[in-house]
């Protein structure tokens, strides 16, 4: 966090000071204003592509989905790694939402359950060969899951975790909500109670598809994500602590208050220092992965700090300080990893193109598993859906998305030519605005 002290040695230090003050606050200002623009800009070229792919509109339309077009989220989309589709609809959230569960031969009884939630505009099956948790499931023997972001167009405009904001820093400064919206109206999309039943459903289904072999230990349920994953995954720990053992994510920022009736959750970041779409620093949207850290160790009431910097970092060529918080309320440390020069992917195998960026060579998600592995909350959760108007528990339905014929793709796929014609149009003309906005934002900026 940077602080700017302006010292006044200037025979009229007021007048000065004032206009300091206002060049400041301009400068500021712009930038955000910049900032802002440049994801408009983003948001517009993510629908434009959307509309240039017929076989994407196909899957928008007969699939119903939000889902970009290099995102493959069908029920075979994860068969490759033995992963499965279910899809629940519940009183406690909105709409049918999916999940993948992959269940590794090794795994057995009282099996953890860890969940690798995508980041905004992914899906589970780009985060399956980003993350490389698909990876330890099959060599730590634990059951995976690979929960899917709301995708109903009618919802949010991108695949996503709509989440309250709400966090504060040291100097009261609050998160804004991130990160689902629809037409840039924020949008709330109820993961915690998703989750929750995703786990319910879990626990329920695991033992019976492998003739109860495979159990889960509900003590042992561990969150994972990258960037808004990781951001819900910090959310998730903060409203239902009494179902989340610990949490290692890459990439996130803090953004929603914790709860009074919070109980101290282990959690570790990873945080490339380059990282330029959560920026290490933070930004007007996003708290720095410092403060992250700092907000984290002040609600689980940590005494002792400590911050280490190491070269060659796990015999691998990254350097890599580590920010540690113990001595916390249920022992429940606080971790920061921040990356020297990784950008937004600090995985092992996630090569940046960028030239000013440095890859991560050693593997973060170990060091994630090592981390979460040791912890476990002292009673069994509660996983079983509460809902106004019912008695007793209702676990929802399992029923698969409907499939569609071929003539009923034929029959879209003609709809879908004039909606990309008229839709790219549309976008062309909102491209040269935003374009033009830039440019003038730009040259105000350099003058001021």
């Amino acid at each position: 966090i940077k602080q700017h002290v302006v010292r006044i040695t200037s025979p009229q230090p007021q007048a000065r000071c004032r206009k300091q003050k206002k060049a400041m606050a301009m400068n500021k200002n712009m930038e955000q204003f910049i900032n802002l623009l440049w994801i408009v800009l983003a948001f517009l070229i993510t629908r434009s592509d959307a509309t240039s792919s017929s076989a994407a509109a196909i899957q928008d339309l007969v699939e119903n989905s939000n889902a970009r077009p290099d995102c493959d989220i069908g029920a075979e989309s994860l068969a490759k790694y033995g992963g499965t589709r279910t899809c629940i609809e519940s009183p406690t959230f909105e709409g049918r939402r999916c999940f993948f569960t992959i269940i590794p031969g090794c795994a057995g009884p009282d099996s953890p359950l860890v969940f690798d939630a995508h980041g905004l505009a992914s899906c589970p099956s780009k985060t399956a060969e980003l993350t490389r948790w698909k990876e330890m499931a099959e060599e730590h023997c634990f059951v995976l899951v690979y929960p899917l972001g709301t995708t109903d167009p009618e919802v949010a405009d991108l695949t996503c975790w709509g989440l309250p904001g709400g966090a504060k820093d040291e100097f009261g400064d609050e998160a804004y909500s991130c990160c689902c919206s629809r037409r840039i109206r924020p949008v709330f999309t109820q993961d915690s109670a998703f989750f929750r039943q995703i786990a319910a459903v879990t626990n329920r289904d695991v033992p019976i598809r492998t003739s109860n072999r495979v159990t889960i230990d509900t003590k042992r349920i561990y969150l994972a994500g990258h960037s808004n994953g990781c951001m819900a995954a910090m959310t998730i720990a903060a409203q239902s602590s009494d179902m989340i053992a610990a949490v290692g994510c890459h990439s996130g920022s803090a953004i929603t208050a914790f709860p009074e009736s919070y109980n101290a959750t282990p959690i570790a970041l990873v945080h490339g220092t380059k990282d330029r779409v959560v920026p290490y620093n933070g930004n007007f949207l996003f708290h720095s992965a410092e403060t992250t850290h700092y907000i984290i160790s002040k609600a689980n009431e940590c005494t002792s700090f400590k911050e280490t910097k190491t070269d060659e970092y796990l015999g691998s060529n990254n350097t890599v300080t580590e920010f540690s918080s113990t001595g916390c309320k249920n022992n429940a440390s606080v971790m920061l990893y921040a990356v020297e020069g990784a950008g937004h992917a600090p995985y092992l195998g996630a090569d940046t193109f960028r030239k000013d960026e440095i890859p991560t060579r050693f593997d973060s998600t170990k060091l994630m598993w090592d981390f979460v592995k040791t912890y476990q909350v002292d009673i069994n959760p509660s996983l079983v859906v509460r809902s106004t108007g019912q008695e007793g528990p209702s676990l929802p339905s399992l029923d698969p998305l409907p499939e569609v014929s071929a003539d009923e793709q034929e029959n879209v796929l003609e709809q879908t030519k004039d909606v990309a014609s008229a839709s790219s149009q549309k976008i062309f003309s909102f491209h040269s605005i935003i374009s033009v906005l830039l440019v003038v934002a730009y040259f105000c900026h350099s003058i001021l």
